[in-house]
């Protein structure tokens, strides 16, 4: 059984060259692609064949022409997404970053001077993404308990060790 395919309706020159403009200078690749699609739809290349050369799912493609029909140029581009706006401003990501540096082993130490600074309440996890995008490794510090060790009662126990791993 053969799957019913869509097309969209024929471009005129102003579309066309419009499409052409985007497909090569479009800043955000989603829109590239999305104008190529419209182009190779109009060319009659079916929906089945675009998902293969974007590797995108044919839904996916179909709702690119849908989006096209309904909107036009306006309808390539992504929609808005929802999300907070950032806790931080981007003086006081920078004064972040320097506090991270300046206490590289104690990011809670930074984290509560930042508070201090700022009087802005952020998240640990809030900070560790601004370390990475920083690119600053952010690896938990093991801290030795070998000084606080008494010597006698661990040599006995190493000793005890051994012998138990003879014996079995």
């Amino acid at each position: 059984m053969k799957i019913a395919t869509k097309f969209v309706s024929a471009l005129d020159a102003d579309q066309e060259l419009a499409l052409h403009h985007l497909m090569d200078a479009a800043k955000s690749k989603r829109v590239r692609q999305r104008a190529h699609s419209i182009l190779l739809s109009s060319n009659g290349t079916p929906i089945d064949e675009i998902a293969q050369i974007y590797q995108a799912h044919r839904d996916t493609v179909s709702s690119w022409l849908d989006r096209w029909q309904a909107s036009g140029i306006a309808g390539l581009s992504d929609l808005p997404r929802s999300g907070g706006p950032r806790k931080l401003s981007e003086e006081e990501q920078k004064q972040a970053k320097e506090l991270l540096q300046t206490y590289p082993n104690s990011p809670k130490r930074a984290l509560a001077q930042l508070t201090e600074d700022t009087g802005k309440m952020i998240s640990h996890s809030t900070l560790k993404r601004i370390a990475k995008r920083a690119g600053l490794s952010w690896k938990r510090v093991r801290k030795s308990l070998k000084s606080k060790r008494d010597e006698q009662t661990f040599e006995a126990a190493k000793s005890e060790i051994e012998g138990l791993k003879k014996k079995h």
